[in-house]
């Protein structure tokens, strides 16, 4: 093992319940991350009141999407009461502080900004945020801080669960050997995918039906279609209907079902370029 790459993480759950409070931090390193859930406010108003730092909001637009809100405070306790009044959506906060107190405004200002641009890249959630951030000055000393400490930011948050900073498949090589297609002749639709981590990962520029009409045991297809279209996921390109991002499935029929609006079984219909299907290649081994 590398020990200079190596380190230590430890999560902390104080009321016994992930789903409630859960922090985590690296040894020998000054970000503290805590995640409460909305009702939990009130009862960690000791280990929150008066910090500074950033945080973000987590929970579900109408549609049941996910959302995000990204924001900075002298005072979490008192500026997320004012979000239990004025935003709806969310159920739960992940606090970003600084352990040793040394965040300053500029800080605060450029891992804000840093935070919005990173999560409108990555796309997994949508933002409430309107603005990208304030506009302000900062050293290049303090720059190079924040960029480290961003560092430190997103691996916390993945090791909880959260994966708003974390791209889909950019850390799979991605070639022919790994590659899966599903067309049909005669048919508008033409996907390609790879299997990664149990999960199916339509590619960008995949092409789905642009069909409205189903019948109706096709129409959660439909639906999940126009949801993609609706999170940006989904775009129209000439008269195409085309993924413009890679995005993850947890299960290959689904994947097909959107692609084409049909009922299939995407363990049989995915195939290879040697013409292997999904199921041959991971099931049948």
């Amino acid at each position: 093992m590398d020990q200079i790459k190596a380190r230590t993480i430890e999560i902390f759950l104080p009321t016994g319940d992930s789903k409630e409070v859960s922090q985590a931090i690296i040894t020998n390193e000054s970000i503290k991350i805590i995640y409460i859930s909305k009702s939990e406010i009130e009862n960690q108003k000791k280990r929150i009141s008066k910090i500074q730092g950033c945080y973000i909001l987590v929970g579900k637009d109408d549609d049941g999407s996910d959302l995000a809100y990204i924001g900075q405070t002298e005072d979490f306790f008192q500026r997320l009461n004012l979000h239990k009044k004025e935003k709806e959506f969310w159920d739960g906060v992940y606090v970003i502080q600084n352990s040793s107190d040394s965040f300053d405004q500029a800080h605060l200002n450029f891992l804000e900004k840093l935070m919005i641009q990173e999560a409108k890249k990555v796309k997994n959630y949508k933002l409430e945020n309107v603005k990208d951030g304030n506009n302000f000055s900062i050293s290049e000393s303090k720059e190079n801080e924040c960029y480290l400490y961003f560092s430190t930011i997103k691996t916390l948050l993945k090791t909880l669960g959260f994966d708003l900073f974390v791209p889909n498949v950019e850390e799979f090589e991605i070639n022919e050997e790994n590659k899966f297609y599903f067309k049909e002749k005669n048919n508008n639709f033409s996907g390609e995918a790879i299997f990664e981590n149990d999960k199916l990962i339509v590619l960008k520029n995949s092409i789905v039906s642009n069909e409205e009409n189903v019948k109706d045991n096709y129409i959660q297809y439909l639906k999940f279609r126009n949801k993609l279209i609706n999170e940006g996921v989904i775009q129209k390109n000439n008269e195409n209907l085309i993924f413009i991002k890679d995005y993850p499935f947890n299960s290959p029929s689904v994947a097909a079902g959107v692609i084409s609006l049909k009922s299939k079984n995407g363990w049989e219909v995915w195939k290879n370029i040697e013409g292997e299907s999904l199921d041959k290649k991971y099931r049948q081994k």
